[in-house]
């Protein structure tokens, strides 16, 4: 499947509109009635373009270069695996490009993209069996620990 990735610091303002509507709809799907907006999501956009060895947005286009989807990558030292761990914090493809092999293309993508990682990380909503079933048949493995997280106020 012939796809690529362009990270978010070179865009056309039509793409930050769709990227936003892809934001949008991820969480809408994800967390129905989760709160996001527009600043949270430039605060995202222009941390990583600042500081591109914390991560980056990465847009999905497709074989005619239709933007598809996106990916927002972390990238983070392991003591554990002593080496860095590419989080992959969002991954999107529009509903009409589901379940046709673009997921696990973009997964494959990054793998050999991000040549300096020792693991990519994911986490999945307990309730999305399907990406759960795509995620292991490509070796992602349940990790032994459970992820706890502790909001400030």
């Amino acid at each position: 499947m012939n796809i690529h990735i362009k990270p978010i610091n070179t865009f056309t303002q039509p793409e930050i509109d769709t990227l936003y509507d892809m934001i949008f709809h991820f969480y809408e799907e994800y967390e129905p009635g989760h709160a996001i907006n527009k600043e949270s999501i430039n605060d995202t956009i222009i941390h990583l373009t600042n500081h591109p060895e914390n991560g980056s947005i990465q847009l999905i286009y497709d074989a005619d270069h239709v933007f598809i989807g996106y990916a927002i990558l972390i990238k983070y030292w392991s003591n554990e695996y002593q080496g860095y761990l590419l989080f992959i914090d969002e991954l999107y493809i529009i509903p009409s490009k589901r379940s046709l092999g673009y997921g696990s293309t973009v997964i494959s993508l990054i793998d050999q993209t991000f040549h300096d990682i020792k693991a990519l990380v994911l986490e999945v909503s307990p309730s999305n069996t399907r990406a759960f079933s795509l995620y292991e048949k490509l070796g992602f493995k349940r990790n032994k620990n459970q992820t706890l997280l502790k909001i400030k106020k």
